[in-house]
């Protein structure tokens, strides 16, 4: 026979506790309005969960592992256009410098010019 578990206060039987003395009519009317429902033994092995906790925890560092090298490819990405920008600059200071010798060479040429037409 079927056990029945209270899902509410019912007369003397408290929720979670299990209801006997009952006739079959009256826990298929309890049944039907929700008051009760039939218990259902774990089919988990582990009754403490463990089984479970482990799954979710395996789960969780799959995950995780993914997670990470997704990052990786994000820092290797990262360290890649550092090292490209970092290039540019000394290609930029590098001509910098050239136009800096080129604009005092003009100005001395020029001051050379003036002073030379005075």
């Amino acid at each position: 026979m079927p056990k029945y578990i209270a899902k509410q206060s019912l007369g003397h039987f408290r929720p979670g506790q299990e209801i006997t003395g009952l006739e079959a009519k009256q826990l298929q009317a309890l049944l039907a309005s929700g008051a009760i429902e039939e218990y259902q033994e774990s089919s988990e092995p582990n009754a403490d969960g463990s089984a479970t906790e482990l799954a979710s925890l395996t789960a969780e560092i799959a995950e995780l592992k993914a997670n990470e090298e997704i990052l990786i490819a994000g820092k290797d990405k990262s360290d890649a256009e550092v090292v490209e920008l970092k290039a540019k600059v000394e290609g930029l200071e590098k001509s910098l410098a050239t136009s800096e010798a080129a604009l005092k060479k003009a100005t001395a040429e020029a001051k050379k010019a003036t002073t030379a037409d005075k």
